[in-house]
């Protein structure tokens, strides 16, 4: 879709507000906490599950109907009730307030969009067709599952530490830590990532730090 760019938000920094207590409400708001968030929610009632969560993480609730000026102070706002007149107003009155807004019913009114996310550890990578296919959406993300594996995520949060230590080792030759690197994350090393072989990874890791 034209006129949209990718970023990654750090939620963890943001005001956000998910306005409605479906499930389609519910689907933003554990996105939001799986991402560090702590979104605020706003309905007069919401599913057990979502009911679930706000005592869980300690979410603000407040339990009324969505009136005017609700957005106001907030960043990222997701308009995610069962009335696509009320979404509406939250969208308007949100982009007008200077927020981000995605409208569930209505991909026009969105100023961004959430697309479908494989989250490993570390590793993140989100996907969008810009709403011109849910389905085609859905069949790239369990291609890709098939890469982005539990391990690889497990790998890159282990490549944290190693940072760490290359820098440590070679503190003052900027080309030998960017050699070191690309001696190490090699196609040979991903794919032992990928397939969970921890101990080829290791052995790997081992072998890199130990050149002189």
């Amino acid at each position: 879709m034209s006129g949209r760019y990718p970023v990654m938000l750090d939620v963890s920094r943001l005001r956000v507000l998910v306005v409605g207590g479906g499930e389609v409400a519910l689907r933003k708001v554990r996105g939001v906490i799986d991402a560090g968030g702590k979104p605020s929610v706003l309905s007069p009632t919401v599913v057990p599950e979502l009911e679930r969560l706000v005592a869980q993480h300690g979410l603000d609730w407040r339990s009324r109907r969505y009136e005017d000026g609700d957005v106001r102070g907030f960043t990222l706002v997701f308009a995610a009730t069962d009335v696509p007149e009320v979404n509406d107003a939250v969208a308007r009155e949100a982009e007008a307030a200077g927020a981000l807004v995605n409208a569930a019913d209505d991909g026009a009114d969105s100023t961004f969009h959430v697309p479908a996310v494989i989250r490993r550890a570390d590793v993140v990578v989100a996907l969008s067709t810009g709403g011109a296919s849910p389905l085609l959406s859905r069949r790239l993300r369990e291609r890709l599952e098939a890469v982005v594996t539990p391990a690889l995520g497990r790998t890159a949060t282990r490549l944290a530490d190693v940072r760490d230590r290359v820098r440590q080792r070679w503190p003052a030759d900027e080309a030998r830590r960017r050699d070191a690197w690309f001696s190490l994350v090699t196609p040979e090393f991903l794919d032992a990532a990928i397939a969970g072989r921890d101990a080829e990874v290791e052995h790997r890791i081992d072998r890199c730090l130990s050149q002189s």
